[in-house]
């Protein structure tokens, strides 16, 4: 029996790579990168699976005959599976075991080495040096390695290392984009996108006349840089900026920032909610996305928006036990006064009453203090960023905030 419906492999998580990055400049944990050559050749099939003979290399007098597969070849549909597990055992051996926050997260008794794993790259941290190289020169002798110190390239994205700071961006997939799209030559604008959002009617676009395919290339290619390293890509045309991870003195381990644009989308009706997570100041997750419900008052849309936000800062809490950080208990804010309100309440109202059983979560976490609720100014809300464009003097506080730069410094 073939396992079509179980093909999956060991994909590295990029929220965990941002934490790792965090980590490093804050906890001195020194980098290093590491990919394995013709991995899934190293796996071993565990089903009965059957191959034509190579021509010019059939066996003399069995002609006819099949040859019995035995290693996960690539193209196969068991490759990627029989690889993880290939790994994974090898990683067992050496004393690394997967946490509960993410499987691709690897990490050793002692807590002083971490590794992430991507298919077949490797990306490592370790508070000491003997205990890289120790588990280095023993993964070589089990598979064989391309080694590179700091590395410059990982997931996609471009690392830039100083003494004190991390740079990372896209700029290489943004030219590509650019380049696909005929766009090599466009003049870029403070604020591309119109705070006055368009409906399909009035945006006057026939379908007919739109190819669509081209159109969700392009919105795909847009959505992947904003999930990844430019969460003001929508609103600010600019290729060169990046995150920065740096060393920060601010004394709240763990915050979220969670805010909703009401019912803006005027096909629909829905809201967007935008969240942004902040480990000791810098970015490691944030998110813009509409809700999947037509929430009848701002109230309900941000308490929504609010609960979104807790499921992520619970798992980036569960991240930092497994590191061994203990019980932290973050911040969540959120400038919305009756929302905030309700979520301190005991019991739900008649205006509240309605709202959806697994919206209830954050409200669990916080009769439950697992996190510490804060109303904020709207002037000071920094996922306003993730929903709607304003002004150019308040997106440059926001980029301060959000560690957003450019060769230049904060835009």
């Amino acid at each position: 029996m073939l396992h079509y419906y179980e093909t999956w492999e060991s994909v590295g998580c990029n929220e965990t790579f941002k934490v790792m990055l965090w980590l490093v400049v804050n906890f001195n944990y020194i980098p290093y990168q590491f990919d394995i050559e013709t991995a899934f050749i190293h796996g071993e099939m565990d089903t009965l699976v059957h191959v034509k003979q190579v021509t010019g290399y059939e066996e003399k007098g069995k002609e006819n005959c099949v040859w019995r597969l035995r290693k996960s070849l690539y193209g196969t549909k068991q490759a990627p599976r029989m690889w993880k597990s290939k790994l994974e055992s090898a990683l067992s051996s050496l004393g690394l075991m997967s946490t509960r926050s993410d499987e691709s997260l690897l990490i050793n008794a002692e807590k002083l080495l971490l590794l992430h794993v991507h298919v077949n790259d490797g990306f490592i941290i370790s508070q000491l040096e003997n205990k890289k190289i120790e588990f280095l020169t023993k993964l070589n002798s089990i598979f064989k390695l391309k080694s590179k110190k700091k590395p410059t390239q990982n997931l996609g994205y471009t690392l830039k290392w100083s003494s004190d700071k991390i740079m990372i961006n896209q700029t290489d997939h943004i030219t590509k984009t650019l380049q696909q799209f005929n766009m090599n030559d466009c003049k870029p604008v403070k604020t591309p996108c119109n705070g006055n959002f368009l409906n399909e009617v009035e945006s006057g676009i026939s379908k007919e006349v739109l190819n669509v395919t081209l159109f969700q290339q392009a919105i795909g290619s847009i959505n992947y840089l904003a999930h990844h390293t430019r969460p003001d890509i929508l609103f600010m045309g600019s290729k060169d900026k990046f995150p920065i991870y740096d060393q920060c003195t601010t004394k709240e381990m763990l915050t979220g920032w969670a805010d909703v644009d009401y019912a803006n989308v005027k096909d629909d009706r829905k809201s967007i909610t935008g969240y942004v997570i902040l480990a000791l100041g810098n970015p490691v997750c944030w998110l813009s996305k509409k809700q999947s419900v037509v929430s009848q008052s701002t109230t309900e849309a941000e308490y929504i928006a609010m609960n979104i936000c807790m499921k992520q800062l619970r798992w980036i809490t569960f991240f930092f036990s497994d590191l061994g950080y203990g019980s932290i208990q973050p911040i969540l804010y959120n400038d919305n006064s009756g929302a905030v309100t309700i979520l301190k309440q005991a019991a739900l109202n008649a205006n509240t009453k309605h709202i959806e059983v697994r919206y209830q979560y954050v409200r669990d976490c916080v009769m439950k203090k697992l996190v510490t609720m804060f109303q904020v100014s709207t002037n000071d809300m920094i996922a306003d960023i993730l929903m709607k464009p304003f002004g150019v003097i308040n997106m440059q506080e926001v980029f301060r905030q959000l560690h957003l730069k450019d060769s230049g410094g904060v835009l």
